[in-house]
């Protein structure tokens, strides 16, 4: 019976990490508040568009990390 249970348990965590290696990068939140307050500073600092910048900055990172150009 202990065998059928480590059998069980390894199938289960074979098949999570199959599907963290096979998931898109999710940028960290520290990460894309640089990277937004990098935009604002490139637009001059003009207040108003913070969730643009947002919204870029995160399809920034998850574009330079999902698709490498390398």
């Amino acid at each position: 019976m202990s065998t059928h249970r480590k059998a069980t348990k390894n199938a289960a965590s074979d098949g999570r990490a199959t599907d963290q290696a096979s998931a898109p990068y999710e940028p960290a939140m520290e990460e894309i508040q640089a990277r937004a307050y990098e935009v604002y500073v490139q637009r001059g600092r003009t207040d108003g568009f913070d969730l643009e910048d947002w919204l870029q900055a995160e399809q920034e990172l998850k574009q330079s990390r999902n698709n490498p150009t390398d």
